[in-house]
């Protein structure tokens, strides 16, 4: 009997003293930057969604001053409507963080574009007027309704360095 409460003494103690607290650590900024690369694409698959598929994001320098934008969600059905929220950041070097300078929403639904496929929607377009050799990113929110329920997926890009040749 001595022995039993013995080791059950000596187990709980092991316990007690191996319990080490663990922190996560976060990262706030991602300063990743792509050096001489002028595209960045991200694929990012939804892996416990019901309606999202999946969420392509794309950043390109045009070479030419502008940043090339491509934005796709792709819905395993068909849904009533899909947003895109586009956000453009800029690396500041001087403070090692990045900072929102535009954003854009576009919202596409099945009143407003009857003969359209939702369930596989994208758009591109370019932004101009941004100073030239900086890094900039995009992060994408994807988000779709189906039947009044919503369903959302977020993408970001790594910096990629803004030239003008």
């Amino acid at each position: 009997m001595n022995k039993i409460i013995k080791s059950m003494f000596l187990s709980m103690l092991i316990c007690i003293l191996c319990t080490i607290p663990t922190f996560a650590m976060g990262s706030a900024e991602n300063a990743a930057l792509l050096k001489g690369r002028t595209e960045q694409i991200v694929v990012k698959p939804q892996p416990r969604g019901s309606i999202i598929s999946t969420g392509t994001l794309r950043i390109s320098n045009g070479q030419d001053g502008s940043i090339g934008v491509f934005m796709q969600t792709l819905a395993h059905v068909d849904v009533d409507e899909t947003v895109f929220g586009i956000y453009l950041d800029r690396w500041i070097e001087s403070e090692e963080r990045w900072v929102n300078v535009d954003h854009f929403t576009f919202s596409y639904t099945k009143e407003e574009y009857p003969d359209e496929d939702l369930a596989m929607k994208s758009l591109s377009f370019k932004i101009i007027g941004q100073p030239v050799d900086c890094y900039y990113r995009l992060r994408g929110l994807h988000a779709v309704v189906l039947n009044g329920m919503r369903e959302m997926l977020t993408t970001e890009t790594q910096g990629v360095l803004l030239t003008k040749e």
